[in-house]
């Protein structure tokens, strides 16, 4: 039987996956009807690991904007700005 691994896709890193490690990942629930081919794709949630979601507070909005799913960070910017 093959163990079953978290992917992080922010950086690729791997770990075996358990209750209690999956528990320190970040977890992003694609937008309903987003059509994404990612590794780290398990259903419609993606995962990030411990390490990126510490690094990069806003790591949800990186990875839609990584992804094709929002707009680039400069333009969130300028639309949320008076």
């Amino acid at each position: 039987m093959s163990r079953l691994y978290l992917r992080c896709a922010l950086c690729s890193r791997q770990q075996a996956d358990g209750l209690i490690s999956s528990a320190a990942w970040g977890r992003l629930e694609l937008p309903p009807g987003a059509e994404v081919d990612h590794p780290a794709l398990k259903g419609s949630t993606l995962r990030v690991c411990p390490s990126c979601v510490s690094r990069q507070p806003d790591w949800q909005e990186h990875l839609l904007v990584a992804l094709g799913l929002a707009p680039p960070e400069s333009d969130l910017r300028a639309r949320a700005a008076p």
